[in-house]
């Protein structure tokens, strides 16, 4: 999903459009979704009558408990939500937003509206321009989970886009949090800059220059310069926190090092690497750290020669 989020950023600036993006977040989403709605639905999408009774029996019967001050109260049944940890609840929560959604934007074409071609040939712009081979497609949400991004082409088109949602959410027990909603614009190419106003309820929403969606950070300049600062940071972070605990004790040896330099720092650094367009300047800055930290590791000085 980062990676349709940031092609979607870069297509915009190919094709002159600008974009506005709001990132929406759920008050505790996967807590309050209505079960007995989840399961007409699951119905409605044509799932078997005997998975869906196998699902609501993982449901059936929960209870819960608080502990204040080292004392649990007596339990309580939970008769709304999905499993927190369940390995199904992220797909039994996308089926519920999925069917929110197609009720609120139904007979409605919101969204950001590209072009693209239908015989493979993308990577040349004026082919773009054609006639004949040439298709339009309307963009309008980006889903993971309980994240959401809507997407829009103006920002009449925006708020038009979060009033139907918020009145989808009314109707299916979800609460949006507006304080952490967020609104991002994205100029086209030699456009100026325009602070967004979008309101959900009366309360209008913070419009950012970058945003982290899904561990990633997003930038309205569509460069990879802030998200690469922040994977260098975390990275140093990662490895500052072993340094006397792994890197500097004698009793482990340099394989089991790297073996943890791998699948501790090197993932922190690289994560989500396989959407960025990468310049000359991101690869230095990169290869400058990584060779940083392998000099600590190998406990190579600077007046060493190699």
């Amino acid at each position: 999903m980062i990676f349709a989020a940031r092609q979607l950023q870069e297509k915009c600036q190919e094709q002159n459009r600008e974009l506005y993006t709001t990132f929406v977040d759920l008050t505790k989403a996967f807590d309050t979704v209505s079960r007995e709605g989840l399961w007409r639905i699951m119905s409605k999408f044509g799932c078997p009558d005997r998975f869906i009774l196998m699902v609501r029996q993982f449901h059936d019967g929960m209870t819960a408990r608080v502990l204040d001050d080292g004392e649990a109260s007596e339990a309580f049944p939970v008769t709304n939500g999905v499993k927190q940890g369940c390995v199904l609840a992220p797909t039994l929560f996308s089926i519920m937003f999925s069917a929110m959604l197609s009720d609120a934007f139904q007979n409605s074409s919101l969204g950001i509206r590209l072009r693209y071609r239908t015989d493979g040939k993308l990577f040349n712009l004026r082919r773009l321009q054609a006639v004949t081979k040439i298709k339009e497609t309307v963009l309008r949400d980006l889903l993971f989970a309980d994240d959401c991004a809507l997407n829009a082409g103006s920002e009449q088109e925006m708020q038009a886009s979060m009033d139907k949602f918020a009145a989808a959410c009314d109707n299916f027990g979800l609460l949006i949090n507006t304080k952490k909603t967020e609104v991002m614009h994205q100029p086209a190419p030699k456009a100026q800059h325009q602070v967004p106003t979008i309101t959900v309820k009366g309360q209008k929403l913070q419009a950012v220059d970058q945003f982290t969606y899904l561990g990633s950070t997003l930038s309205r300049s569509v460069t990879i310069d802030i998200e690469v600062n922040c994977r260098v940071a975390k990275a140093s972070s990662a490895f500052g926190r072993l340094l006397t605990k792994v890197w500097d004790r004698r009793g482990i040896s340099l394989v089991t090092k790297l073996k943890v330099y791998r699948a501790v720092v090197l993932t922190t650094l690289m994560y989500a690497s396989e959407t960025w367009t990468v310049y000359r300047r991101h690869a230095r800055q990169l290869n400058h750290f990584h060779t940083i930290c392998l000099r600590r590791l190998l406990r190579i000085r600077w007046q060493d020669k190699v």
